[in-house]
């Protein structure tokens, strides 16, 4: 059986999950620009008849793939990720049909977007506080920074960066509309995660449970 302290991490994870998925949900009904994570994605759904879920589904899946081509380790915490995929794109998508409505003005949805954007940064929060695993885009990109010897921070800098750049590379060519997704919202995001999941971690330390497991003991 599992112990309390991982059970706790393990609920809080899942929670972390549900939060974060809810996030992005609300930042896409805002349509005006997602996180730089969520943009490829977002873009993607546009373009075919996938959904926003389904999308998400498969980038983090392609994600994984290539944090697996990079270290050529295959742990039990990434292979873990494969299913947790799936079901981020199923929260994805059922959050984001029950919340069918269109904000009326540009005021109305960039307050949507920073609702969003608190909701998803708690999520993050709360799935980092739990010590069980990264989002796959993070993880990515914490694989990248080690690859090139950067810290997390800068390689989470590259990897958005490359990620958007991408994106509005893609809804040019095939839609001919470089701001499809991205647009002020991408920005408001890059800016805003970062010191929100900082005031999260000192608002809610409680979120912090690997810190009186057994297991973080002997690491």
């Amino acid at each position: 059986m599992l112990k309390n302290g991982m059970v706790k991490r393990v609920s809080f994870y899942l929670l972390g999950t549900v939060i974060m998925a809810f996030g992005i949900s609300m930042a896409v009904r805002a349509d005006i620009g997602v996180a730089p994570g969520s943009t490829i994605s977002y873009a993607t759904s546009k373009l075919t008849p996938l959904t926003i879920g389904q999308c998400s589904s498969l980038f983090y899946v392609f994600c994984m793939l290539l944090q697996l081509a990079m270290t050529r380790k295959p742990t039990l915490k990434l292979l873990f990720q494969f299913p947790m995929a799936y079901i981020f794109g199923l929260l994805i998508d059922t959050f984001y049909a029950l919340l069918e409505f269109q904000p009326p003005g540009f005021l109305h949805r960039l307050a949507l977007l920073l609702a969003a954007l608190a909701v998803f940064s708690l999520g993050i929060r709360i799935m980092v506080g739990a010590d069980i695993l990264l989002p796959p885009a993070d993880g990515l990109a914490q694989t990248l920074g080690k690859k090139f010897g950067w810290p997390m921070s800068k390689g989470k800098l590259a990897f958005d960066i490359i990620i958007t750049v991408v994106t509005a590379i893609l809804t040019l060519i095939a839609a001919d509309d470089l701001f499809l997704v991205v647009g002020v919202g991408t920005v408001i995001c890059a800016i805003g995660t970062g010191p929100l999941i900082g005031l999260f971690t000192k608002l809610f330390p409680f979120f912090d449970t690997a810190k009186c497991s057994p297991r973080t003991a002997r690491d």
